[in-house]
């Protein structure tokens, strides 16, 4: 548990009668995992994609070829439609994307070990995040992430009122 902030998230929601949705790559499910260890989480949480390779996130998120090709799977503009397409599929008031590279020692298209590239998608804004971790091992730079992920969700949603 992220000190139990995933725990103020679900009752945020449940409370407002919000939906929510995670389309993750980076992070593998962990933030759709620390979310669902919440009980009662299946009132607003409608449902996870990890689409870990480049075709997954094609298929099941509906990033773009062209987005692909022009700003690589490490990118805002990735996220970004990561995030829409996922809160599309579930038709779900929030989504949360995370893309990046967890490596502790390859940068991939470019971009840093440890950065991550995180949009939420909340009814029709987007709100971009960069993250880039201060560890150099691939679990502490993926759990951190999470915390980032959930610490900008709570303070997107905290003040939301119904």
């Amino acid at each position: 548990m992220l000190n139990k902030i995933n725990e103020q998230i679900i009752k945020k929601l449940n409370d407002l009668h919000l939906t929510i949705s995670t389309c993750e790559s980076m992070t593998g499910g962990a933030v759709a995992s620390n979310l669902v260890l919440v009980e009662h989480a299946s009132n607003s949480f409608l449902g996870s994609l990890v689409t870990y390779h480049a075709n997954a996130k094609k298929k099941f998120a509906k990033v773009s070829q062209e987005t692909i090709d022009k700003f690589g799977t490490v990118s805002k503009e990735c996220a970004r439609e990561m995030a829409r397409g996922c809160q599309n599929g579930f038709k779900s008031d929030i989504a949360i994307s995370v893309t990046g590279n967890a490596s502790v020692s390859n940068p991939i298209e470019g971009q840093p070990s440890g950065m991550a590239y995180v949009c939420i998608a909340l009814f029709d804004k987007l709100y971009d995040f960069q993250f880039v971790s201060k560890y150099t091992n691939r679990v502490d730079t993926i759990n951190q992430c999470v915390a980032f992920v959930l610490n900008n969700l709570w303070d997107i949603i905290k003040d939301l009122k119904r």
